[in-house]
């Protein structure tokens, strides 16, 4: 079953991914939802701004038997739950197994491998990276490719906003030595030059003001694994990405942090998270993606992507993505979701929302690497 008349299961509804998400695909059109999350009151919240009969389940993502029966039924289960180092593939596997497609607007490279290959996949279609960060983070540079071509990426992405249990966790594994799996979600203080990953060739630093940001961050060098893909399926000459992140508190957490193992994660993930409570107090969240390109002709631009809710972001991408499968646009098998989506189509509609978020591009020069060579 394809379309507006597939029965969509939402993992992790009433979340700050989830909600925007269910919204989302009500605006697109998707009215058989079936909401699922750890808490029946949330959910039941969700359901009645609709004021359609939308199914509410409780579902534990860690149960194997209430995540099989949550997606017994599913024509496509979309995963908003995190953190994604904790569930890697769970979530898709008790989606495929029940016969149905699959979307999680996190997962990035472990899950796509764990998938790739797999018995449960055949006939079926998987998309990872479906949000803002992985996701849009690679669709806009392929939109950029597309029409101008691209031959240099520099990005900076951060802002002010409230810190999830799930986003925490992610965060702290990007930094440089915090766990042996580093290499999985990308290269701390690493850069992509003439071909090939360049190990330590950049520094965090902090007081420095990144590109289009208010004030002065901890800026820290993290080539993600989807800029590495991207970076060598466009044959990129150059591509760096940094992490910019402006609160005092979580600054001086993250900064404390940084080149050393994280033995407490989920203590640290704690910590981030009242840090950035702290930071926000008082003032306006906003979270900003500043893509720095030069096309193949040698012309400088830059694209700001600026939203209210970097999370709500997230689960308008995911929505749309669930839309083009049912719609029957992206082929049967894995794939990350900005290497399938049409990059033209889908920020048109993306954006077409105030909601995702406002675009703008603006000539400008790309000035070089603004942070020194060497590592921290």
């Amino acid at each position: 079953m394809t379309g507006a008349d597939a029965l969509v299961g939402v993992v992790g509804a009433s979340g700050a991914v989830g909600a925007p998400a269910v919204r989302f695909l009500r605006t697109l059109g998707h009215a058989r939802l079936r909401l699922g999350g750890r808490r029946p009151e949330p959910l039941r919240a969700l359901a009645r701004e609709s004021g359609a009969r939308e199914e509410t389940v409780r579902v534990d993502v860690h149960d194997d038997s209430s995540l099989a029966d949550f997606c017994r039924g599913c024509d496509l289960v979309l995963n908003c739950a995190g953190p994604s180092y904790a569930l890697v593939d769970r979530v898709a596997l008790a989606a495929l197994a029940a016969g149905a497609d699959y979307v999680d607007v996190t997962g990035d490279e472990p899950v796509r491998a764990a998938l790739t290959g797999h018995p449960l996949t055949q006939g079926r279609t998987a998309v990872v990276s479906a949000g803002l960060l992985p996701g849009l983070s690679a669709l806009l540079p392929r939109r950029s490719a597309a029409r101008h071509g691209l031959a240099r990426l520099r990005a900076h992405t951060g802002g002010l906003e409230r810190c999830t249990e799930a986003a925490a966790g992610d965060l702290l594994l990007s930094l440089p030595g915090a766990a042996d799996q580093d290499a999985v979600f990308g290269t701390p203080l690493a850069a992509w030059r003439g071909g090939r990953v360049v190990p330590r060739a950049l520094r965090a630093a902090d007081a420095v003001r990144a590109p289009h940001f208010p004030a002065p961050g901890f800026v820290q060098p993290f080539l993600t694994e989807e800029v590495r893909r991207l970076a060598a399926d466009l044959a990129l000459g150059e591509a760096e990405w940094f992490n910019v992140h402006l609160g005092e508190r979580s600054r001086t957490l993250l900064s404390s942090l940084a080149g050393r193992p994280v033995a407490d994660l989920a203590g640290a993930a704690a910590a981030l998270r009242r840090a950035a409570d702290l930071d926000l107090a008082g003032r306006e969240p906003f979270y900003l993606l500043v893509l720095e390109t030069v096309d193949t002709r040698g012309r400088e631009r830059t694209l700001v992507l600026r939203t209210t809710d970097g999370y709500r972001t997230t689960g308008h991408v995911g929505a749309w993505t669930v839309h083009e499968v049912l719609e029957g646009r992206i082929p049967h098998g894995v794939h990350h979701a900005a290497d399938v989506l049409d990059p033209e189509r889908s920020v048109t509609a993306l954006f077409a929302d105030p909601g995702t978020g406002t675009l703008r591009e603006y000539e400008g020069a790309f000035a070089g690497s603004a942070h020194e060579e060497g590592a921290l």
